[in-house]
This record gives C-alpha cells, structure tokens and sequence, in this order.
C-alpha cells in the first residue's frame, strides 16, 4: 500500500502485474502465456493453418500456447476435424521403462 501511495504504481494490481513482470524477467520466464478468446471460425482457420505448419504429432495445449488461444477453443476445434475425419488422433505408445 505504501508503494501505491508513493506514485510507484496506480493501483496495488498495477503494482503486482509490474513486480511478476520484472521477477519473470530476471528469472528468465520472459514468454507468459496471454490466451485471447477468438471465435471460432477464426480459430479453425489458426489451428488449420498451424497443422499445415506443422506436420507430424501435435498436441492441442501446444497449439493452444503457441498460437495464444484459448485451450478450449483450440480443443473444441481439434475435435471437429477429429469428427470430420481431417486430422487422426494419434495412437498411443506404450512407454517401456527398462529394468
């Protein structure tokens, strides 16, 4: 409250935003996560876009993080060309952990 008051910040959420921002910066966690809600035409064109990019395995949250969306959205894409058969879920591997 303090600080608030001495001019350093406007609002103690100001105040909160500036010292994450500058801990994340001297911690070397530059690259926060900002997801935006687009609609989902928008989205389905991004993820689309993305998978052309991007051949191979995919997995949504990555997307998600990479393209700034909303982890739902991009799921909720995913699984309509899931549905529409234009992308394949990819098979699951048993992972061997030797002896």
């Amino acid at each position: 409250m303090r600080l608030v008051r001495a001019g350093a910040a406007r609002s103690i959420a100001e105040l909160v935003r500036l010292a994450v921002t500058e801990y994340a910066s001297k911690s070397g966690f530059t690259k926060l996560v900002n997801l935006r809600d687009v609609p989902m035409p928008e989205a389905r064109r991004a993820v689309e876009r993305y998978l052309k990019k991007h051949p191979g395995a995919v997995w949504p949250d990555e997307m998600a993080e990479e393209l700034g969306i909303d982890y739902r959205i991009v799921l909720a894409v995913v699984r309509e060309l899931l549905a529409e058969r234009k992308v394949e879920e990819s098979p699951r591997k048993a992972e061997e952990i030797p002896a």
